[in-house]
């Protein structure tokens, strides 16, 4: 607190912060050019976590692997820390923690509290490495019976296939835990979503099940050998393995956030806009992870879609990339004016991702593809509900962020959002990354930064402060550091991407600047 008051007492002038944001931004958008890759694209890999890694670990017990691997692994989880923001995954890390560390001895299944559908969906993930550890309280009968009600009928058809390739791996370890025989289709069924590099949709935590269950019921076939050969090369120089890397996620995120900037838009923004283009998919849309990530890449969906789009607006790429998209945009919107995240019966709309579709359509070709629906529903799920939602990101910001340009910034819902917004900042000159979280972060600063500018609600002296608080909080590298994890996947466990947020952060500080170039502000109370 003490630095953060000098900074903003040392800048007491308007056109002293105005030029020290300017700064900031500046060696923010140096070092995200620092970090792209040569095809145009940002691949970070998000920083590790204890789900992966323990059942990564699990899997590889299993199946026999004694090598640095484990040894590698299992030092970096005797140090990890649980995720905390949760009382189920705070449980289950501390579970999975134990579990892979002592794979002879496996801990009892802890009470777990589930409130939802997700939590439902990782009992059923916790259940199935229960059950392949033989712990007495996890009965193989009982995880068969919730995993083929999962998979419904057609064999999880209708579901994502890294959810259907779960269930799967939980279906065959339950039936030979239950001493029940392994049909061959089902073990088909689960070698069909392998991609031609070894790995199961491109997740390691995903291919780790899978694992499992194949080094189980069938240790010689093809399959499990690429299976057990990919989850190896996957595990990074720390011994961790990562969620996944959503290399076309990222890049159309980093265009979008620092569009604008000089030398972004000159040596950047070229080659970040070639390889949008071409990883859009034949079906018109694009998936959050291109096949230079993974053999298949994954399948297309609305919400990277919708943000990509938003990124090539304005572009040739995006002339060209849009009649496709368009079909795409056509053919996945619901009765409603809708569109959920997958293409699966069980997904639900997420706000975030209407927004996102709305938004890229506006920014093309609007009077081909019909959103007035779409808006109307943004609007009325705020005065249902009181405030806005996002299904990716947990920052209190990001979803008027995101939704405040589709509605209006001049509308009540968006007004209410940053007054809502206005009132939660933190001492610091911060916001937290989620309700309740300790301590400020950049990224959740931005973002209220940005609801601030745009909807023109924020006084000056918070806005200030906020500046004051990313200048302050800036690595000597141009970086910030998040304190938490922030971004849902799978839920209620948390990630997090640095790429992302860094995007996040310098499109609230381009609004900053804009914000401190328009006039004077008046000097902070601190």
């Amino acid at each position: 607190m003490n630095s953060f008051r000098k900074t903003c007492h040392s800048l007491g002038e308007a056109p002293a912060l105005a030029r020290e944001t300017q700064r900031c931004l500046d060696r923010a958008a140096a070092a995200g050019l620092e970090t792209q890759q040569p095809n145009g694209s940002w691949a970070t890999p998000p920083r590790p976590r204890i789900l992966e890694n323990a059942l990564a670990a699990f899997a590889l017990a299993k199946a026999g692997c004694r090598s640095p691997h484990q040894d590698r692994v299992h030092a970096w989880l005797r140090q990890a820390e649980p995720q905390r923001h949760d009382a189920f995954t705070a449980a289950a890390d501390e579970w999975l923690r134990a579990l892979a560390l002592d794979v002879t001895d496996p801990p009892a299944m802890p009470a777990l509290p589930h409130v939802g559908a997700a939590h439902r969906r990782r009992r059923i993930l916790l259940q199935t490495l229960g059950v392949a550890a033989g712990v007495p309280d996890c009965l193989p009968h009982e995880l068969l019976t919730h995993a083929t009600e999962a998979l419904s009928h057609e064999g999880g058809a209708s579901l994502t296939g890294w959810h259907r390739a779960q269930l799967l791996s939980a279906q065959i370890i339950a039936r030979d835990a239950a001493g029940l025989p392994v049909d061959d289709d089902v073990v088909a069924a689960l070698t069909a979503e392998q991609a031609p590099d070894g790995s199961f949709h491109a997740m390691p935590l995903v291919t780790a099940m899978a694992c499992l269950a194949l080094t189980r019921v069938a240790p010689g076939r093809a399959a499990a050998r690429r299976c057990m050969a990919r989850l190896l090369a996957d595990q990074h120089a720390d011994g961790t393995w990562r969620f996944t890397t959503f290399d076309i996620w990222d890049t159309g995120l980093m265009v979008r956030c620092l569009r604008g900037h000089s030398v972004f838009d000159t040596h950047a923004r070229p080659g970040a806009l070639t390889f949008l283009a071409r990883a859009q998919s034949s079906r018109g849309g694009w998936g959050s992870v291109s096949a230079a990530i993974a053999g298949n890449g994954l399948a297309c969906d609305a919400d990277t879609t919708g943000n990509t789009l938003l990124a090539l607006a304005g572009t040739e790429q995006g002339r060209k990339a849009w009649p496709a998209a368009a079909d795409y945009a056509r053919d996945h919107q619901d009765h409603r004016g809708l569109w959920t995240t997958w293409t699966t019966t069980s997904d639900t709309v997420a706000q975030d991702t209407v927004a996102h579709m709305v938004a890229g359509i506006l920014a093309h070709a609007p009077e081909e593809v019909g959103v007035q629906q779409a808006a109307r529903w943004l609007l009325q799920q705020h005065r249902g509900a009181g405030r806005w939602t996002a299904d990716w990101y947990v920052f209190p910001g990001y979803p008027a962020a995101e939704i405040g340009p589709v509605v209006g910034w001049d509308t009540v819902a968006a007004r209410s959002e940053a007054r809502t917004l206005a009132a939660t900042q933190n001492g610091d000159g911060g916001w937290p990354a989620f309700p309740g979280a300790s301590g400020s972060s950049p990224a959740a600063t931005a973002l209220a930064a940005t609801v601030l500018t745009r909807s023109r609600a924020g006084t000056p002296q918070a806005l200030r402060r906020a500046a004051c608080f990313l200048i302050e909080s800036q690595l000597d590298d141009g970086t910030w550091i998040e304190p938490a994890p922030y971004m849902c996947g799978p839920r209620p466990f948390l990630t997090d991407v640095a790429s992302q947020a860094h995007a996040l952060t310098c499109r609230g500080l381009i609004d900053l600047v804009r914000h401190t170039a328009a006039g004077p502000l008046p000097s902070p109370a601190v």
